[in-house]
């Protein structure tokens, strides 16, 4: 009886344990996607987006479906807006509206004033 017991004390910390595992992993690789995709590209600015980049933008794309495009994170300025500046142009950047995580909105806005890059 007492072996018994300690078998299943036993076997209920291993999926204890093999389930924190699991969930660390999880949180990590969704935490690092957007960095993964940032160090792949050969160039710092490549993280920016570019015209063909935005074109190729569609409504209902999730957030991280627009950063694998752009291959780079935005620039959060709201709930549910990103901002992305140009790979070339430092007088335009890309704003893209996001509700429950799907495109629903998509423009050019000119930007004026200092640039820190």
């Amino acid at each position: 009886m007492k072996q018994r017991y300690r078998r299943n004390i036993l076997v209920l910390l291993f999926i204890i344990i093999a389930a924190i595992i699991v969930l660390i992993y999880e949180h990590s690789y969704e935490v690092n996607k957007i960095y993964n995709i940032e160090d792949s590209n050969a160039y710092y600015w490549q993280k920016y987006m570019n015209e063909e980049e935005f074109a190729k933008l569609k409504n209902g794309m999730s957030y991280m479906d627009v950063v694998g495009i752009a291959k780079g994170g935005g620039e959060q300025v709201s709930a549910g807006v990103f901002r992305w500046d140009d790979e070339l142009l430092m007088t335009q950047g890309y704003e893209i509206h996001f509700e429950n995580d799907k495109l629903i909105d998509k423009k050019i806005y000119e930007k004026r004033g200092y640039s820190t890059r």
